[in-house]
């Protein structure tokens, strides 16, 4: 048989992504199908767990981690990152082409400082999310010139993705609907994938393989709606064969820890960001698993854990905005249901029902995988494929 030999592109291509994950290495390694030359400037901490999975000729070039334990971190982070980035295209990357993600947040002004051409991958917008969570007035200098920025770099970059039609609603005030190219994010459904009580070692070393569990997993920040679960916790304290199990870190943690104390809560638990390794089994844990949207930001964006829910095969319990794009993707595939976050009581009698009501809960639970295969890492091809 007759080897087919690949033809590669020349070009060197740099993407930039300041906390790079999974969906990242996907991406750099669909290009690598068919480009030589890749970079990879990033700064996940702990990121050689998900870069171990990069193609060989991928050059990772590191950059300062982003940290958000603290406002002052977050944003010195952001800043220094950029710095360094900006740094290492003008000394070592003058003529390669940037594949510039919203990560840092200033990233994409990086075009006004270089002569690169570049792509924008856009996963928040900027200054938009400044105004929607209060940090600036629309009328302010910073985002007035932010503003004026975009639309002069929008209208110049090659290609422009975004990840949903809310986002890409969103970019029209800086450039035609046209140029915007929509591709879902995913999970790995061969990685992330439903697991039996029975065999699943999270439950085990936690005592809960007989337990209901209603699980959040994630940024336990400031525009995170996690005190309705603890609210809900308490509601349903009385059924102790609920736990609400609640895993991760931010600048919330302490105060839910103070709630749960405070309330006397023996149905729920405050544990740490799990082991990548150990990913499966924590989110498989969950019955029902949370995701929550703030308001302000319910048609911009859809949280990545999402994909991660569907993919373990858990029943959905979204806090967000009924019209979000989050809202859609539930009620298109009938995986669970959406609440606003002062909806405790009806939160509440939601999950009873799904403990109570096992045909439903399953129902919910099968068609959360089965629209997990509908997105999967075969949507990182579509990066290239679309790439111009």
């Amino acid at each position: 048989m007759e080897e087919q030999l690949k033809t590669f592109h020349s070009k060197r291509i740099v993407f930039i992504n300041q906390s790079s994950g999974t969906l990242m290495v996907d991406i750099v390694n669909a290009f690598g199908t068919k480009y030589e030359h890749l970079v990879l400037i990033t700064g996940t901490k702990g990121g050689e767990k998900y870069q171990a999975g990069l193609l060989e000729k991928v050059k990772v070039d590191k950059i300062i981690s982003y940290e958000k334990n603290t406002t002052f971190r977050r944003i010195f982070t952001w800043l220094w990152g950029w710095l360094q980035i900006w740094f290492k295209i003008i000394l070592k990357y003058r003529k390669a082409d940037l594949f510039i993600v919203s990560n840092p947040p200033m990233a994409t002004l990086l075009p006004l400082f270089c002569r690169n051409p570049y792509s924008f991958l856009i996963y928040d917008t900027y200054p938009d999310v400044l105004v929607s969570t209060g940090v600036c007035r629309a009328d302010s200098f910073i985002v007035r010139w932010w503003k004026k920025q975009n639309r002069k770099l929008y209208r110049k970059a090659r290609n422009i993705y975004t990840i949903g039609e809310g986002m890409a609603e969103c970019l029209t005030q800086y450039t035609e609907k046209e140029k915007i190219k929509i591709i879902p994010n995913w999970a790995d459904v061969s990685f992330l994938k439903p697991c039996s009580k029975a065999d699943n070692p999270f439950l085990k070393e936690y005592g809960l393989s007989d337990k209901f569990i209603v699980l959040y997993s994630g940024n336990l920040g400031n525009t995170h709606s996690v005190e309705t679960i603890v609210e809900v916790a308490e509601r349903l304290r009385c059924e102790q064969d609920i736990c609400f199990v609640i895993i991760g870190e931010g600048g919330k943690k302490k105060k839910i820890g103070q709630m749960v104390e405070e309330k006397g809560l023996n149905n729920c638990r405050l544990l740490p960001w799990q082991p990548v390794e150990r990913i499966p089994y924590s989110l498989g844990a969950a019955d029902v698993g949370v995701i929550t949207l703030d308001l302000s930001a319910s048609a911009l964006s859809v949280p990545s854990k999402t994909y991660a829910m569907l993919a373990v095969g858990c029943a959905l319990l979204c806090i967000a905005g009924q019209d979000s794009e989050l809202g859609g993707i539930v009620g298109k595939y009938q995986a669970g249901e959406i609440f606003a976050p002062d909806e405790v009581d009806r939160i509440a009698d939601f999950v009873l029902g799904m403990k109570n009501d096992a045909e439903k809960l399953e129902r919910y639970k099968r068609n959360a995988r089965k629209a997990a295969l509908d997105f999967t890492p075969e949507n990182a091809r579509q990066y290239v494929n679309r790439y111009e």
